[in-house]
């Protein structure tokens, strides 16, 4: 299964989600690549797997017969790094990394593939859309969030684009939410919202910060439903 998380604008703790949705998976026993393509290199970074020769700007431009841009992240995890110089690469077209995946074989090796995107609508983030089984498109409970998921959600459906797309309502917190705006989200975006929000968790800002964070019991039951409705309800 291949799985973007994505959205109009930055600052919706993408990068946070993947990383988590990435090691809750491999702690699964399921084998998971990340493919990082936002210039800004933050999952990348995440992993400790930065300024490498071999990076996703080849994996999209080719020859894929010489590519070796896949590195070891952890457990069960492998990681195609970001590249900075990444917004040279404009003139593809927007199934080339679809395309790419299958003839270098990766779809077949691994149980999933997650993709981060940059954080705007542009030639990367509609080539993982264009990939993938799943897009998820993260918000936190503000009102240019809301504002960006309508616009992005839109974008999707013009685009006639053939994943199942979830509004991942992330951060979520009773006390310092703007108020009704998650009813809003809900109303607005009846059979897109997910299930259950991803609760504020404050020890999860530490996932980012290096490859030693370990998921408490309480922490983990928390994350399951958001795992197991993207993944169609199996385990990690």
């Amino acid at each position: 299964m291949i799985i973007t998380l994505s959205s109009w604008k930055g600052g919706t703790g993408k990068t946070t989600l993947n990383t988590t949705l990435a090691r809750l998976l491999a702690d699964g026993g399921k084998k998971v690549l990340l493919i990082d393509l936002d210039s800004n290199c933050a999952l990348s970074q995440v992993f400790d797997c930065i300024m490498k020769d071999y990076t996703s700007m080849q994996l999209l431009s080719g020859p894929l017969d010489s590519f070796d841009g896949v590195y070891r992240a952890g457990e069960n995890i492998d990681i195609i790094p970001g590249d900075i110089r990444m917004s040279r690469l404009n003139n593809i077209t927007d199934s080339q990394l679809k395309i790419n995946l299958k003839r270098a074989g990766l779809v077949e090796k691994y149980d999933y593939i997650i993709i981060d995107p940059p954080g705007y609508w542009g030639a990367h983030s509609r080539n993982a859309v264009f990939a993938s089984d799943v897009v998820v498109i993260p918000a936190a409970c503000s009102r240019i969030d809301f504002a960006a998921t309508r616009l992005y959600l839109e974008e999707l459906r013009c685009c006639e684009v053939g994943a199942e797309i979830f509004i991942c309502i992330n951060c979520f917190n009773n006390k310092t939410n703007l108020p009704g705006i998650y009813d809003e989200y809900k109303n607005e975006f009846a059979g897109f919202v997910m299930d259950e929000p991803v609760p504020y968790i404050a020890s999860l800002k530490k996932i980012t910060g290096g490859q030693n964070f370990i998921f408490n019991p309480a922490v983990k039951a928390k994350l399951l439903p958001f795992v197991k409705q993207i993944t169609g309800g199996q385990n990690a």
